[in-house]
């Protein structure tokens, strides 16, 4: 086994070995110092790990197509080698400036994310290697990796409000619409690294409405608060809560960016953006999971495709229309991306409460309708088990 883990890769070895000269003799002739060659092949080196290790999380997700992890490859690498790419070509341009100081920032704030994304690539690997049923990561995992994501970001932005030294409210306000859009996506992977299949819901279920039937005195006993254990930290339970508590975290996070803005007039309504855009993921989170739980076949294409279909109609049929948020930002706090409209003097902090509400209303409907769909479930399978 060992020689053909070696072995198989030879001519990569090769490769390597034949251009590290090469490479040394590039950094010696352009005048650069050693430190700038061992920069990039550590940007290199952190590159290849991540990339290897969200191979094989694919592999372990079931994703065997060759062309598609290729092709999902690809797809990271070519930004990533972007960076490398205005490395290389900007180092010699800025030796003896201060803009020599940025580029190493730079350059050690990709090695971080780098190494970071692949340490948590590696965790969700091993989980799934020792358990190819259980969910991508945990619930406790998610509130760590959700902290680690974000107090990652978070000085990127806080650099944003220093650097901003004409105060201009349109940067700040740009700052947190690109944040909103991050954020959305962000949240949707973790959705789906966190929501649970059908039938560990349904086993959950289950046991809970056995140990309910069981024993009349189970929530006296201190079954609810098992519940809110099992809500907050079990393995198979529904990830709706799970979720709303890395909402939670990533409000407190980004309201304290807020508060630091010079402008004490755009604080609130910035803070209320912050809140519509936290309930539409939860609103997402509860969908998602609804329609995992349905009996078709899967279910997770159908979470994809019905997901999509929820974020970006919406917003292209505004379009069409030629309803912009220039021209009715109030509108547009009802779409999914409200946070659109929020740079423009006709959106109002009234009609945001309104938004606010309307959208607790359907997050609202739509738990109810998750909860319902969870006792069914339960109700259902036990049925089947007594008779």
């Amino acid at each position: 086994m060992l020689g053909k883990l070696l072995g198989v890769p030879i001519l990569i070895y090769l490769a390597v070995a034949i251009s590290l000269p090469l490479h040394l003799w590039a950094n010696i002739s352009s005048g650069l110092s050693l430190s700038w060659l061992f920069g990039l092949y550590g940007i290199l080196i952190a590159v290849c790990y991540f990339l290897y290790n969200a191979s094989l999380l694919l592999a372990f997700l079931g994703v065997t197509q060759a062309w598609l992890i290729a092709t999902i490859t690809g797809i990271f690498l070519f930004p990533i080698m972007g960076m490398i790419e205005s490395y290389t070509n900007e180092a010699h341009a800025l030796i003896g400036t201060d803009g020599i100081r940025g580029l190493l920032i730079v350059s050690a704030i990709i090695i971080l994310g780098l190494i970071l994304g692949s340490y948590w690539v590696w965790k969700a690997v091993n989980r799934r290697y020792q358990n190819p049923n259980a969910t991508i990561i945990s619930k406790e995992q998610s509130y760590w990796l959700m902290g680690c994501f974000h107090f990652y970001l978070l000085p990127l932005f806080l650099l944003i409000n220093i650097s901003n030294d004409e105060k201009s409210t349109y940067i700040l306000w740009n700052s947190l619409i690109f944040f909103c859009t991050i954020n959305l996506f962000w949240f949707l992977l973790v959705i789906a690294l966190l929501s649970p299949q059908r039938q560990s819901v349904q086993d959950w279920a289950r046991y809970r409405h056995q140990q309910i039937n069981n024993d009349e005195t189970a929530i006296v006993k201190g079954l609810a608060i098992s519940l809110k254990q099992d809500l907050i930290w079990g393995e198979k339970s529904p990830a709706l809560v799970a979720i709303g508590i890395n909402l939670v975290i990533t409000g407190l996070i980004w309201s304290s960016w807020i508060l630091l803005w010079h402008d004490n007039d755009i604080k609130l309504q910035a803070i209320l953006t912050l809140i519509l855009s936290l309930n539409l993921i939860l609103i997402y989170a509860a969908i998602a999971q609804f329609v995992l739980l349905m009996k078709v076949k899967k279910p997770a294409i159908w979470a994809v495709g019905i997901l999509g279909c929820f974020i970006f109609l919406p917003p292209l049929a505004l379009f069409l229309l030629s309803i912009t948020p220039h021209s009715n930002s109030n509108l547009w706090l009802f779409s999914t991306f409200p946070w659109l409209s929020i740079r423009y003097t006709s959106t109002t902090i009234m009609s945001m409460l309104i938004a606010i509400i309307a959208q607790w209303s359907v997050l609202t409907l739509v738990t109810l309708q998750l909860t319902r769909k969870i006792k069914k479930l339960g109700k259902s399978n036990s049925q089947k088990l007594l008779t």
